[in-house]
C-alpha cells in the first residue's frame, strides 16, 4: 500500500485499483458459507448422493436457482401474514365523515 501511496502520481489509475482492492481485508466468510451449506445439503437422511449431484445441488444453491423450498414456503406464509394484518390495519383506522 506505501508504494501505490508514494507512485499515485505516476500511476493514478493503477494506484486507485490498488488501494481499492488491496485494501480488503482477506475473509473466509465465503468458504465457510459453502462448508455450511455443504453439512446442510447431506444430512443423515441424505447421505447416499453422488460427488457430482452434490457438486450440482451446490452450484445451483450458490448460483440462487435451486431454493430450498422450506424457506421459500414460509417467506410466502410471511408475506400472506403481512397482508392479513396490513387489512386489519387499514379495517381498524377508517373514518367516517358525517357532513352537517
Amino acid at each position: 500500500m506505501d508504494y501505490w501511496k508514494s507512485n499515485a502520481a505516476r500511476f493514478p489509475v493503477l494506484a486507485l485499483i490498488a488501494r481499492k482492492y488491496l485494501g480488503i481485508p482477506a475473509s473466509s466468510a465465503a468458504s465457510e458459507r459453502f462448508f455450511s451449506q455443504g453439512a446442510l445439503i447431506i444430512s443423515k437422511l441424505r447421505n447416499r448422493l453422488n460427488k457430482s449431484t452434490f457438486e450440482m445441488i451446490a452450484c445451483l444453491k450458490s448460483w440462487g436457482i435451486f431454493k430450498d423450498e422450506i424457506k421459500e414456503a414460509k417467506k410466502e406464509e410471511t408475506k400472506e401474514e403481512k397482508k392479513e394484518k396490513k387489512q386489519d390495519y387499514e379495517e381498524d383506522n377508517q373514518f367516517i365523515i358525517i357532513k352537517n
